[in-house]
């Protein structure tokens, strides 16, 4: 059965690259353009998701937001910062926020797969 991914970026081209990258190695992605719409598909999934990106800067809510969000819904999720923002306090403490994980913004497939990996779900 293969994984199951959402990813969350407000970004049209950030998050059909990701969904594209995601496909390639053989994970069933959903798509979010904000926090909103990504909170509604996160409750209604029938399965629970493998991982979750999250876009660290969105109109609406933030990406630091809506991972409490996520949280409180499935205390497990395994959620990855991708951000353009290298230096947002949010990189450094990531984990302190409840993220597993750190992508920033332009990574590689190589990059990505590593991000997995650490999350053994690769």
């Amino acid at each position: 059965m293969s994984k199951k991914a959402l990813v969350i970026d407000d970004n049209d081209l950030v998050r059909e690259t990701l969904k594209a990258m995601l496909e390639f190695l053989g994970f069933e992605v959903a798509v979010s353009e904000n926090g909103e719409e990504a909170l509604e598909k996160f409750k209604s999934s029938e399965k629970a998701f493998d991982v979750v990106f999250v876009d660290l800067v969105m109109p609406g809510i933030s990406g630091k937001t809506l991972l409490q969000k996520l949280i409180e819904i499935d205390p497990q999720v395994k959620a990855i910062i991708s951000s353009g923002y290298s230096n947002d306090p949010a990189i450094a403490d990531y984990e302190k926020l409840g993220f597993k994980g750190i992508l920033n913004k332009p990574y590689t497939i190589d990059e990505l797969k590593e991000a997995l990996k650490k999350l053994n779900l690769l």
